[in-house]
Order: structure tokens, then C-alpha cells, then sequence
């Protein structure tokens, strides 16, 4: 039986797109964002400055530290979108539902009127799965008043055991080291004069 042109075509390009499908290939993440359980009444203006990343982070693969010493940056585990970016949105994000009665956005933006200005500034040092099957986020944050004048700061440090083996548990065990953060930061704003 000859087979026809056409037909021959389609059997080549169907078989290309099983070979390519069962190759290993780069796969991207976004980090998951879920509601704060504790509200708090303040009303203030928070300017949330871009989050800075050691050079380690700074960069399109998700990292794993190995060992004491020794980190991994992954080739084909990417973040969907620059961290610091997402860092940044999803602590705007959590504080603004913590806060409700505040207003929270870029460091630059246009902020209410007549309401006291915080400036949060949070620079990560670690931001990445651990050996010992935990995701880790540390660093520290420093809060200024609209004047520039420091009120406070402080280091931070959240672990978050993964739930399963993988990059997905590993993204969502980070996300939730993060809202850890985000959270601390929150009562912070909270009671802060």
C-alpha cells in the first residue's frame, strides 16, 4: 500500500511532535498568592520599594542550595517572570488586603492625602529550597516615615517545609515562606507610630 504525500507529511510531523513532547524542556513558574488571615485598622500611605535580590537570586532560575555552602541555579525551572518583580507585587498585594484601610503601591505612585507615608524597603538575601526538603526566605526590611527618617527594621527569616518532591512544591512552599513575610511585615505597619 503507497502512502500519499500529504499523508506521509503528516505521518513525519506527527512523529517530530511525539519526539520533541517527550524530551525534557524548561518549565516556568509564578509564585501563588493566597488572603492574610489577620487584618489590621491602620490608615497610611505605604510605598513599597522594589524588592532587592543577592546576585545569586537575580537571575531566571529557580535556585536550590545543595548543601552548607554550595547553591544550584536551574536551567529548565525558570520563574514565569522576573522575582523581584513578583516579590515586589505579591507583598503589595497581601499588605493591601492586611491593611485595608491603607493605601499600598509602588515606590513612586501618587499616595493619599493627609495620610501618614511609609516607606518599606526589603532587600532578600535568600530566597530558595534547602537540601533538607525546605523552602527558605531571609533577609531584612527597613520602614522609613515620609521624611526618609528610619522607624524601624529588622532581619527576617521564614521556612516552609515542602509538601511533596518537585519544582511546583518547591514554588509553592516558597510562596508561602513569602507570605510569612509579607505577614510579619504587616503587623509591623499595624502597630508602627
Amino acid at each position: 500500500m503507497r502512502m500519499s504525500t500529504p499523508a506521509l507529511l503528516l505521518t513525519a510531523l506527527l512523529g517530530l511532535a511525539g519526539c520533541a513532547a517527550s524530551q525534557p524542556g524548561t518549565a516556568s513558574y509564578l509564585l501563588p498568592s493566597t488572603a492574610p488571615a489577620q487584618q489590621y485598622e491602620r490608615r497610611l500611605a505605604i510605598q513599597v520599594a522594589l524588592v532587592r535580590l543577592a546576585g545569586h537570586l537575580d537571575s531566571e532560575g529557580i535556585v536550590m542550595q545543595l548543601n552548607d555552602i554550595e547553591v544550584y541555579q536551574a536551567r529548565q525551572h525558570l520563574w514565569g517572570e522576573e522575582i523581584a518583580g513578583q516579590l515586589q507585587r505579591l507583598l503589595q498585594e497581601r499588605l493591601g488586603r492586611a491593611l485595608p484601610q491603607s493605601q499600598v503601591v509602588s515606590r513612586g505612585q501618587p499616595l493619599l492625602e493627609g495620610a501618614p507615608v511609609r516607606d518599606l524597603r526589603v532587600q532578600v538575601s535568600r530566597f530558595q529550597g534547602r537540601f533538607d526538603g525546605v523552602a527558605l526566605a531571609e533577609g531584612q526590611w527597613q520602614l522609613l516615615d515620609g521624611n526618609g527618617r528610619l522607624l524601624a527594621q529588622a532581619a527576617f527569616s521564614a521556612e516552609q517545609p515542602l509538601a511533596d518532591d518537585g519544582y511546583p512544591a518547591l514554588v509553592r512552599a516558597l510562596g508561602a515562606a513569602w507570605e510569612q513575610v509579607a505577614d510579619q511585615l504587616a503587623a509591623e505597619l499595624g502597630k508602627a507610630p
